[in-house]
């Protein structure tokens, strides 16, 4: 209409100047529909805008204490327990289900996958997927298990009594699959050294009967009794230190510097492959399905490299421990290595993210 100056506005897309309609209604911040629809895409992340890439699978690790709990319910089902901490249990369960989700989810866009790819793998539509694992949404679930977690550590950290059942119940179980590794370490050693057992009892003012139940696992010895045995068998009780301490619930609460922490961690890893009964590297590198090289291995074990947690994951799993049991010693490093002072440890390098596999 003549004598009507036009109003003009900054598309949001292009930053083009355009002129406003004067009609009715909400005002366009578009200047087409061609680029309000490549904004559209660009929110739901189709032009690459996709979360930062991470060095770690946050699923992996969600997964790792989904593990643990799952183990929790069965331990509770076989025991008959009363419905309601079934249901607990059960509870506990599916939380940790949708928490590993939506990290799963996290860990597939970081890799390129798409929305439609996404919604194909869950079988839901391409919108509802981009609702309900938003790069917001997700971060905000995980804050939320962060905290959850934080609280557990710290009731777990608080005596006895005031500990939440479930944390004990994981500590419990954690318990019995130390003893059992730490047993088959022992007999393992025992075999290697072509000692009987009459033979171990007279040098060690043990009964014949209770060295044959510790090598068994029907008992759990007292330290004195784990050292005095590997000696005897030549083994390095270092190696099995830490599965006593986690037989009996005695991991250490203060913060270790760098050598201690690596040393626990290197002990622990070794125990484990001595509880295997010390298989080959190259069968190792098998188990881990080729996430670890035998040259990595090697470098773990023999104490020459510090590994990042993907590759201490693997390698516990492909030793046929849980990464959860372990993940504590690997964190103590890590800390150690973010707020200490202190060198690393002359020797030693860090694992680097990936390795090619040795042939």
């Amino acid at each position: 209409m003549a004598g009507i100056t036009p109003r003009y506005d900054i598309c949001r897309h292009c930053r083009e100047r355009f002129a406003q309609s004067g009609g009715p209604g909400r005002k366009k911040e578009y200047c087409t529909i061609t680029c309000r629809q490549a904004a559209q895409r660009e929110r739901d992340g189709r032009l690459g805008q996709r979360p930062p890439r991470s060095a770690h699978p946050l699923g992996r690790r969600i997964a790792e204490d989904l593990q643990a709990l799952s183990a929790a319910l069965l331990e509770a089902e076989y025991d008959g327990r009363p419905l309601k901490e079934l249901l607990r249990c059960a509870g506990e369960v599916s939380r940790e289900v949708e928490y590993y989700a939506a990290a799963a989810v996290h860990d597939a866009r970081t890799k390129g996958v798409d929305w439609e790819q996404v919604a194909a793998a869950a079988q839901i539509s391409a919108t509802t997927a981009r609702t309900r694992w938003t790069e917001g949404r997700v971060q905000e679930r995980l804050k939320r298990r962060a905290a959850e977690r934080a609280a557990v550590r710290q009731t777990a950290a608080s005596p006895a009594p005031g500990r939440d059942a479930a944390e004990d119940r994981l500590l419990a179980q954690s318990a019995e699959r130390a003893s059992v590794k730490l047993a088959s370490a022992l007999s393992y050693l025992h075999r290697a050294s072509d000692l009987t057992i009459k033979e171990v009892a007279e040098q060690t003012v043990l009964s014949p009967s209770y060295v044959s139940r510790i090598l068994s696992g029907e008992r759990t010895p007292t330290w004195p009794v784990v050292r005095t045995l590997a000696e005897l068998f030549g083994g390095d009780p270092a190696e099995l230190a830490v599965l006593f301490e986690n037989v009996h619930g005695l991991g250490p609460r203060a913060r270790h510097a760098i050598p201690d922490a690596v040393a626990r961690l290197r002990a622990a890893l070794r125990g484990l492959h001595l509880a295997a009964g010390r298989p080959p590297f190259g069968t190792v590198r098998k188990a881990s399905r080729g996430a670890l090289s035998t040259q990595a291995i090697s470098e773990i074990l023999e104490g020459e490299m510090v590994p990042g947690w993907e590759e201490t994951s693997a390698l516990v799993t492909a030793l046929g421990g849980w990464p959860a049991d372990v993940r504590p010693l690997w964190e103590a490093i890590h800390y150690a290595f973010l707020f200490c002072l202190d060198p690393v440890p002359e020797g030693f390098r860090q694992l680097p993210p990936a390795h090619p596999e040795s042939t």
